[in-house]
């Protein structure tokens, strides 16, 4: 007997107790209804439960872009001491979809290139041999999978160099995040990287929109997202790991690594492609130990080779 069953059993009239009457066995039968009633509940919301369980997690997505291309320029200025040219490089840049809002990596070259590259690169448009067309703007280029800039709740900036940080201020609802020292490198540079730095890029940037990090981030604080900050290159650079349930953990290199053979063989760009060496070897081993440790995926931004072999938008890595 039930705590339910009891309890209206001892409620019963002193008559009842001592036999069946008509009024114990009708007390009986409501306490029966009510367990049946209670267990019903009871499952009912078991079952709820299980559905909720059972139900599929949010998609979390990871894309690949390239924003226009490079080309036709010294392999030197990837790799100390390389010979021969680069004849076609991407310029790599990423969108996350997490359940919490989508995320953008780098922001590539700004659209305006398409119309006029030498009036807005100067000679960065032909040293570089910056190519784009129509296709290659950031909003037809999300429009593949989905999305328009006004979708972007989060814009991860490497650092604000012009194949990277071009279209910052297309995003109006936004929050910015790049390293502190990245935002002081774009306002007041030094010779000789102040060329690399468009000060229109950075129009429309609103400073109430902002994240200035001294250090790593794990933007939803589930792992699938994780800032990190990573010298060298520039004074404020930064790569970004993304951890996908089928796929695992990527690592997005912006220019903290030019090409998978650099890192293979420890090799880094000359004095003129890194702010400080011995900062870029440090991020290097942090790359590799995350590589080594989470059995990581490394998307190179300007590797040639290993752009071609990865999977590109609308395709995704989940």
């Amino acid at each position: 007997m039930n705590g339910v069953l009891g309890a209206r059993w001892f409620a019963a009239p002193l008559n009842a107790i001592g036999k069946p009457t008509s009024t114990a066995i009708q007390l009986l039968g409501d306490s029966m209804k009510s367990s049946k009633l209670k267990f019903y509940k009871r499952w009912a919301a078991g079952a709820v439960l299980a559905s909720l369980l059972a139900a599929p997690v949010a998609a979390q997505q990871l894309y690949v872009f390239s924003s226009g291309s490079l080309g036709g320029f010294a392999k030197a200025a990837f790799q100390a001491g390389a010979t021969g040219t680069v004849d076609w490089c991407p310029v790599g840049f990423y969108v996350f979809k997490h359940p919490n809002g989508n995320v953008l990596f780098d922001t590539g070259i700004n659209d305006k290139v398409i119309a006029d590259g030498e009036g807005w690169l100067g000679p960065l448009h032909k040293g570089f041999g910056v190519k784009m067309n129509k296709d290659d703007a950031i909003p037809v280029q999300l429009a593949k999978i989905g999305l328009t800039p006004k979708d972007i709740k989060y814009v991860v900036t490497s650092h604000m160099h012009f194949d990277h940080a071009g279209n910052l201020g297309m995003f109006p609802n936004a929050t910015h995040i790049a390293q502190e020292e990245e935002f002081k490198a774009a306002l007041f540079p030094d010779h000789p990287f102040q060329a690399f730095y468009m000060a229109g890029d950075f129009a429309g940037m609103k400073q109430q929109n902002t994240i200035m990090l001294n250090g790593d981030l794990d933007l939803f604080s589930d792992g699938t997202f994780r800032v990190l900050k990573g010298t060298g290159h520039t004074k404020g650079s930064q790569f970004a790991v993304v951890k996908l349930p089928k796929t695992g953990s990527v690592i997005l290199t912006g220019d903290a690594v030019y090409l998978k053979e650099n890192l293979d063989k420890n090799i880094l760009p000359p004095l003129g492609g890194a702010t400080n060496q011995i900062e870029g070897y440090k991020t290097y081993q942090r790359i590799r130990h995350i590589r080594d440790s989470e059995n990581a995926k490394i998307f190179f931004a300007h590797d040639p080779d290993a752009y071609k072999v990865t999977k590109q938008a609308p395709e995704f890595y989940n």
